[in-house]
């Protein structure tokens, strides 16, 4: 065993500032000489305002500090730790610095005066690269580590590291930490006075703007900042923070609602994009900041809550059309019994966070049902003049959003249900598929009229999704790179993604010119709204989806399904699934159902000559398991609303 006697002989080389690293408290301008003549290095009005006392303890000759902060952990090799740890790793008592027994040493305090070797602490006088250490009370062990663990290993930071107001003064690469009151050698704005609320004392790590965690300025003068290795907490909610949907308090960091558009209208860019402004906002670095889509938020404490712009020319905006909370616009209690005509109160924006236009705006637009719509409409309260299943609606003054619903919530908590009808088909309309790709195939859709697409909603990223990724492709039976079909392929951008009522899952997709009629492309028939269809009858639902390796993968494949009732279809997921009058089922024979990449497909039923879409195949559970009928999107409960999208939707702008 190597003997402390023989390899720390003294140690004063090592170190001269007695007080340099006391972490959690600010006596770092102060260092002490041999005859215990205190002298100051600098003045601060932090570090006058926060310093503590220093005395002697008579007995060893030497000193300790009263501080309001003792920390427990060591950063780098602990050189600076001055805690209460007075057994090794073992559990081994330690041996007073002061005596000689049971294990004489040089390490003695009168000698090493600016070691702080006080009563039988753990310390580190010859900065040892495993930590502090002292010598045991065992005559069999002269001396141990005490095992005293790094700070990046016990501390935590939640969230982004904001509240966090630990003692760790060090970069992950060992830098020093510069003191924010200083400019000494980086000049910088972040200075205590400036920044009263963001812990800005001595030079411990603090995120005081926002970035992925906490920072400081570097005493290397050709590095500016780095970033602090602090462990994050597994609860990365900030409780602190007061959580909003509909209005915002303060600065709106807790702002947790849907509006996604600024107040002139331009809807804002995803955080999980980089098109069309790079950024480094990504949801993955900002956990808690809750970066879902493109909604407005605050991840950075600036003023309002705010998003990148889907315009290219403007980077940044604020959502100054989302309201502060307070006492006359506190959460909005208002909600509306049965489908809303009735409603007379005084919410005026949409889901969407735009602001509703005048009703009487509209009255003279040319569109005569907007001139129908409007009579006795006063002012730009959400409204349902034409007892809209789905509630009550406004115009907007948006060209990309010309209408949408508003966010008022029902009285009841049931949904409405609808008094269902027998299915009147009109016309023989055969039923083609088309689909839609990032770089492979994606979902599945149906062309229900020359330039509008039905699919579900959880086949793009978001209502308002970077379709520069995506495409449409018509009139093809077989993806496969060989397949003959390939010549008749129509291949159609996106120019609008519509989402569908809160709770649907639909989408409308808009192309960006109208489908070439040809013998692989014809439109699907809508069905009458509230039509049912009887338990028994077979359907046929299409998709290119997984086979489980029974062939004919990439080939548009049909398979034919019994329509189940909505109480037998409870019954076989046993309770599991809240299935309403929203949804119908279909199927439950083994090997016979929606998989996956079928989404997005439709359920048609052919009464006659006539073949009509009554469901679109969602995400569900499992691959055509025995017993649990797929479940699919109820299309005559929606048929409505995709009708009003038809008439309201701007024609796409054709370059």
């Amino acid at each position: 065993m190597t003997s402390k006697l023989a390899t720390r002989a003294n140690g004063e080389h090592y170190y001269h500032q007695v007080a340099w690293g006391l972490l959690g408290c600010s006596a770092r301008g102060w260092w002490i000489d041999a005859s215990h003549e205190f002298r100051k290095t600098y003045f601060s009005d932090s570090v006058l305002s926060n310093t503590h006392s220093l005395f002697f303890h008579s007995f060893v000759d030497s000193f300790s500090l009263s501080v309001a902060y003792v920390q427990e952990c060591i950063v780098g090799t602990g050189v600076n730790y001055r805690g209460r740890r007075s057994v090794t790793a073992s559990g081994i008592k330690c041996q007073a610095w002061a005596s000689p027994i049971p294990h004489e040493h040089n390490f003695l305090p009168r000698r090493n005066r600016k070691k702080d070797l006080r009563e039988n602490y753990c310390r580190n006088p010859d900065n040892a690269t495993s930590g502090p250490w002292c010598f045991t009370t065992d005559p069999n062990v002269r001396h141990q580590d005490c095992g005293v663990p790094q700070c990046s290993q016990v501390e935590c930071v939640s969230c982004n590291g904001e509240s966090y107001r630990g003692p760790m003064d060090h970069t992950e690469t060992g830098w020093e930490c510069q003191r924010w009151d200083l400019e000494e050698p980086h000049k910088h704005l972040f200075h205590p006075k400036r920044y009263p609320d963001k812990g800005l004392v001595d030079n411990y790590c603090r995120n005081p703007d926002g970035r992925q965690r906490p920072w400081c300025f570097t005493t290397d003068p050709h590095t500016l900042w780095e970033y602090c290795n602090i462990t994050a907490c597994c609860e990365h909610r900030n409780k602190e923070l007061y959580l909003t949907t509909m209005c915002f308090w303060g600065q709106g960091e807790g702002y947790r609602g849907s509006v996604a558009v600024t107040p002139s209208g331009v809807i804002c860019q995803r955080w999980d994009s980089q098109y069309p402004h790079n950024h480094s906002y990504l949801p993955q670095n900002y956990r808690c900041k809750d970066l879902t889509e493109n909604n407005c938020r605050n991840p950075d404490g600036r003023d309002l809550p705010w998003c990148f712009t889907s315009d290219p020319n403007v980077r940044t905006a604020f959502c100054t059309n989302i309201p502060r909370c307070g006492k006359q616009n506190t959460e909005p209690q208002d909600c509306y019994t049965g489908s809303g005509e009735n409603y007379r109160g005084e919410v005026s924006r949409t889901r969407s966070g735009l602001p509703c236009s005048l009703w009487s705006d509209h009255s003279n637009s040319g569109d005569r049902d907007a001139a129908v719509l409007t009579v006795r409409q006063e002012g730009s309260f959400c409204r349902n003049p034409d007892r809209d299943t789905y509630g009550p609606w406004c115009y907007t003054n948006s060209t990309a959003i010309p209408w949408d619903y508003c966010s008022i919530k029902l009285c009841e908590p049931s949904v409405p249900v609808l008094e269902l009808a027998k299915v009147h088909p009109q016309c023989v309309i055969s039923c083609v598929l088309c689909f839609f790709t990032r770089s492979s195939h994606w979902c599945g859709g149906s062309l229900i009229r020359e330039e509008w697409v039905l699919t579900d909603r959880q086949c793009f990223s978001s209502c308002v999704p970077d379709l520069s990724e995506y495409r449409v492709w018509l009139g093809v039976s077989d993806l496969r790179g060989s397949a003959p079909n390939g010549s008749f392929r129509q291949e159609v951008s996106i120019s609008h993604v519509v989402c569908g009522p809160e709770g649907s899952n639909l989408a409308l997709i808009r192309l960006a010119k109208p489908a070439l009629p040809a013998d692989s492309v014809h439109t699907i028939q809508l069905p009458v709204a509230g039509c049912s269809i009887a338990e028994g009858t077979m359907c046929s639902m299409y998709g290119w989806g997984e086979t489980k390796g029974t062939g004919h993968e990439g080939v548009l494949k049909v398979v034919h399904l019994p329509m189940v009732s909505n109480e037998r279809c409870r019954e076989q997921h046993r309770g599991n699934l809240h299935i309403t009058d929203t949804k119908i089922c279909a199927g439950g024979r083994r090997d016979e159902g929606v998989c996956e990449r079928d989404y997005g497909g439709p359920l048609v039923c052919q009464e006659g000559e006539s073949r009509v879409i009554v469901g679109v195949s969602v995400h569900g559970r499992g691959c055509a398991r025995a017993n649990r009928p797929g479940i699919f999107i109820n299309i005559p409960f929606y048929t409505q609303w995709i009708h009003k999208v038809f008439r309201h939707y701007p024609e796409p702008q054709i370059n």
